[in-house]
């Protein structure tokens, strides 16, 4: 520097200045540093792995994408596999900016390749609101039921008589057996018709298949029929579809409804004002399916909300008809065999062989055909029927039957129209014959005829029916409806039905009706009022006016059975103009084996007294087992031979176990998945449990043993002590022969299962030392948990 200096200083003094900025100059040059090189063009194709998002939808897929010139390439397959239609594109490498209609953006702060694509490009959603419930397959066991209710009274001037009434039911898996029957006496002089012994009614072997869900009967069953057609008892076999069998399945079609969301969104659903459901939508077409049930006329609000909070609200209109069948669906049933005769009067009566059949199936949303056909040895009948909904003003109906039965042959023409919304309902039957149509109602009649040689055992000529009713909300429920039905030695029998009920305070109701017979006089007029009193007393209050009977003012106090048993009682009188007052009392009484009931009734000089007594009896595990009459499917529940264990039915006490561990529940639904657990507060302390809840569907008619598995442990807390009697440390291990090792835990104290009588015990000390020591147990006839020790601990392996 000191160099530079003396050179400088020889030099003249412009010169100097003049030199100056130069060298300044030229210092800075050397400073800057050249700009770094463009990477597009050292390579202009760069390939990068990016998620795609389409309308701020993360579609999950990440693919590799080319980046040329600022333009982004994505390939056909990538682009179809995360979701977008491949039609739209016709190269195999796609340039996804230079899309019509299409916006994209790089993200490379989260590695993604945003795009704003039509929405009718994004995949179509079908979402389903609602909560979906998991399938359940309905069990049953092996097993035989006894349903019985024995009935005797006693009348004044009239003598007594008793009766008892039987259902017998053999069951294994999905076959049932069952029979049904009444034994008759008469006492004292009652006169009943000789109608004592032994009549049987119905014996039928039944079949079920929920997977195909078609059900099968022998023996005697009854015929299917449509609303235009007769049922008939039979001899024989019937076979068809059952859709009782699951409950779960929806058999009309209800509305769907479609729209799009262009950004991620949250649709609520309200169905006429009550909120049904929830769900989130993807950019793109949507359509909402699986709605509540719901039936007749209304209205759906779709309210979608995006991200923002911003929020589109869409009112669409819909009719629900639950008389049609989803498209595809079908529905029918055959039945062969004999014609029952004088069923509830002779045991085995029955008369010609007949074959009958009826068949539906949906064609689409808005329309049902309907077929069915009866023949025999001289009759020969058919039938086509439809159902139309016409959008959404209601569901017309008709049918058109032609027979030929005897050499007569006639027709039968239906038709009909329904209509119901949330305010108001309105609906007309109608159906006009023949003289000469005929089915198997009418095949086996008695052959008697009038003074114009006609059958005197017909159908109607004609029948007409009209209802009308409105919900007026808190001004109570108003129906009307009129009935016409025409007979072919022109009789006519014509009804008109007013009615009018409200509810009061509380739960109290008032209900008023009114009725009038053209044929008649004056109307017949009865009304009502129902006052609660808590959840099981209740009084009732009503007046009736008929032009034959007079008028009639009752009152009704009734003390309702408690669901888990007790006592119930009614008592009832009746000031009659045209006849002597009525008076009735009745007293039951129900536990979870059996119901009693009994009273008197009737009036001043003719009372009857009268008692009953109904139940089951139920075999299953070679147990039998006692409960009140079981209509359906019964549930067997063992705790291993645990008595006064608890028992839960759809988590509220179904009763205990009794002294073999076993309680019966009588009141369950068949292919319903109920739950059943058992409360272990009672259980002994040394038990264990493997599970203590299971959730069950059964099937109809029968019955399922499920079973707790239990295990007595002789278990026990032990208080270990060093040979100081100072506490063991916690967490040293104690070892035995075949167990895993059990940690000792504050105040020395350790939990030990599995035990024996005698039971040498190891300890290893966390640092490292042992110790051991023998537990001998006491006996423990109460099976509680003891606690034994302090034990001595000795050093030593």
């Amino acid at each position: 520097m000191a160099i530079l200096s003396g050179q400088l200083s020889r030099l003249p003094v412009a010169m100097l200045i003049l030199s100056l900025p130069l060298c300044s100059h030229a210092a800075q040059q050397d400073d800057v540093l050249p700009p770094p090189p463009d990477a597009q063009s050292l390579n202009p194709s760069a390939p990068f792995h990016l998620s795609l998002v389409f309308n701020q939808w993360d579609s999950g897929v990440v693919v590799p994408v080319t980046q040329r010139s600022g333009q982004f390439f994505v390939s056909r397959a990538d682009l179809q596999r995360a979701g977008l239609p491949g039609d739209k594109f016709s190269h195999e490498e796609v340039n996804v900016s230079a899309l019509n209609g299409v916006k994209t953006q790089y993200d490379s702060a989260g590695q993604r390749l945003l795009m704003e694509v039509p929405n009718d490009w994004l995949p179509s959603q079908a979402i389903a609101l609602g909560k979906q419930e998991a399938s359940f397959k309905p069990l049953s066991g092996s097993g035989a039921l006894l349903n019985y209710d024995v009935y005797a009274n006693h009348t004044q001037n009239s003598g007594a008589q008793a009766s008892v009434w039987h259902e017998l039911r053999v069951f294994s898996g999905n076959l049932s057996l069952s029979s049904t029957g009444t034994w008759r006496q008469d006492f004292s002089g009652y006169d009943a018709g000789g109608t004592e012994g032994y009549l049987r009614y119905d014996t039928t072997l039944t079949g079920t298949d929920e997977d195909e869900i078609i059900s099968w009967s022998a023996g005697d069953v009854v015929s299917g029929a449509l609303s235009w057609s007769n049922s008939v008892r039979m001899g024989g076999i019937s076979i068809g579809r059952d859709f009782s069998l699951r409950p779960d399945l929806i058999t009309y079609p209800l509305p769907a409804f479609s729209g799009e969301a262009a950004v991620p969104s949250t649709v609520d659903v309200f169905i006429n004002g009550y909120r049904s459901g929830s769900t989130q939508l993807q950019p793109g077409p949507f359509t909402l399916t699986n709605l509540p049930y719901i039936n007749g006329s209304g209205d759906a609000v779709l309210v979608t909300t995006d991200a923002l909070g911003r929020q589109v609200s869409t009112t669409l209109p819909f009719y629900v008809a639950s008389q049609l069948l989803k498209p595809g669906l079908s529905d029918g049933a055959f039945t062969l065999g004999s014609l029952r005769r004088d069923y509830g009067i002779d045991n085995f009566s029955y008369g010609p062989a007949a074959v009958s059949g009826s068949y539906r199936y949906g064609v689409n949303d808005n329309w049902t055909l309907e077929s069915h056909a009866e023949g025999a040895q001289s009759l020969v009948l058919g039938g086509i029927g439809t159902l139309v909904k016409l959008g959404r003003f209601g569901v017309v109906n008709g049918a058109y039957s032609r027979s030929e039965m005897r050499g007569e042959s006639g027709q039968q023409m239906n038709w009909g129209y329904q209509y119901n919304t949330e305010w108001f309902n309105i609906g007309t039957q109608h159906s006009h014959r023949d003289r000469g149509f005929g089915n198997l109602a009418l095949y086996d009649s008695p052959d008697m005829y009038d003074e114009n040689n006609q059958p005197i055992a017909s159908l109607s000529r004609s029948t007409d029916q009209y209802s009308l009713s409105f919900n007026l909300g808190s001004y109570g429920n108003l129906g009307a409806a009129w009935i016409d039905i025409r007979s072919f030695d022109n009789e006519k029998t014509q009804l008109l039905n007013l009615s009018w009920s409200k509810n009061l305070w509380g739960n109290s109701s008032f209900y008023l009706a009114a009725s009038h017979d053209p044929a008649q006089n004056g109307w017949s007029l009865a009304l009502s009022l129902q006052v609660p009193f808590g959840t099981e007393n209740s009084a009732a209050f009503s007046v009736e006016s008929t032009p034959d009977a007079g008028s009639t003012q009752r009152v009704n106090y009734n003390h309702a059975m408690p669901s888990n048993g007790g006592f119930s009682w009614n008592l009832a009188y009746a000031h009659q103009s045209d006849a002597d007052d009525y008076q009735q009392a009745t007293l039951g009484w129900r536990n979870n084996k059996v119901e009693l009931q009994g009273g008197v009734y009737g009036q001043r000089d003719n009372l009857t007294q009268w008692g009953e007594m109904s139940g089951s009896l139920v075999m299953m595990d070679n147990t039998l087992l006692a409960a009140n009459r079981i209509n359906d499917a019964f549930m067997v529940v063992s705790t291993d031979g645990y008595r006064d264990v608890t028992v839960n039915f759809e988590n509220q006490p179904a009763g205990t176990t009794d002294d073999d561990g076993y309680l019966l529940i009588s009141g369950v639904s068949s292919y319903y998945p109920a739950n059943y657990s058992i409360n272990t507060l009672n259980l002994p302390a040394d038990t264990r449990i493997k599970e203590t809840e299971r959730r069950v569907a059964l099937r109809r008619h029968s019955g399922y043993f499920l079973n707790f598995p239990m295990e007595q442990q002789r278990a026990a807390s032990v208080i270990l002590q060093d040979s100081n009697g100072n506490d063991l440390p916690v967490s040293s291990q104690v070892y035995r022969a075949l167990q895993p090792p059990s940690p000792v835990g504050y105040d020395g104290i350790v939990y030990l299962e599995n035990l024996s009588d005698v039971n040498p015990l190891t300890v290893t000390l966390p640092d490292g030392k042992r110790c051991s020591t023998q537990l001998t147990l006491d006996k423990n006839p109460d099976r509680k948990l003891k606690t034994y020790g302090p034990l001595i601990c000795r050093d030593g392996a």
